[in-house]
């Protein structure tokens, strides 16, 4: 067996195995949404915490008084922002919650506008579709606003994660058959 085997089957049983951990904690996001939407908001907030300290720190090393104003205004604004959601986590779940109702519809509204600018090209019926698809969540979003701030994040977050776990395991399936591949040639 070549070194390049080896390592194909050693990367392939990783990305199973992180796989199969990433799936679970979307199992786990998707059985506690709300749960799931409070830790993200929190580890958000701490981001944004650090990030306002950090901004703050160059703000004083700053080259200049206009840069250094903007950058010590900017940390602030970071600080604040972080220490709410840190503080409020319901708060700043609702406050996600909204964005995302705002950003679907916005989305879902360019994206029907550029596929109604494609057409006659091929996939533009489909293009406007998703792109209606994405308002009405939107609006599905806002209408069931603020009990939809309980779920969505969460859940959303479980989807994205289930997508990602499978995609690693189908990865670590692909490596192993080309590591097969790689020993039969090699035989």
């Amino acid at each position: 067996m070549t070194e390049f085997a080896d390592s194909a089957k050693a990367g392939a049983k990783a990305a199973t195995w992180v796989g199969i951990a990433v799936l679970l904690l979307g199992m786990l996001a998707i059985g506690m949404p709300f749960l799931t939407g409070v830790a993200i908001t929190i580890s958000i907030g701490v981001i944004l915490l650090i990030t306002g300290i950090a901004q703050l720190f160059f703000a004083f090393n700053s080259h200049s008084f206009g840069s250094g104003a903007l950058r010590f205004g900017f940390g602030i604004l970071s600080g604040l922002c972080g220490l709410s959601l840190v503080t409020q986590p319901g708060a700043g779940l609702a406050t996600i919650t909204l964005f995302l109702a705002v950003w679907f519809v916005v989305d879902g509204v360019f994206t029907v506008v550029n596929g109604i600018s494609w057409r006659p090209q091929s996939g533009w019926g489909l293009m406007v579709g998703s792109g209606v698809i994405g308002v009405l969540l939107g609006v599905m979003i806002y209408s069931q606003f603020p009990t939809s701030s309980v779920w969505l994040v969460g859940l959303l977050v479980g989807i994205r994660l289930l997508l990602v776990g499978w995609t690693m395991i189908a990865l670590g399936a692909v490596g192993r058959q080309v590591a097969k591949e790689i020993d039969t040639a090699n035989v």
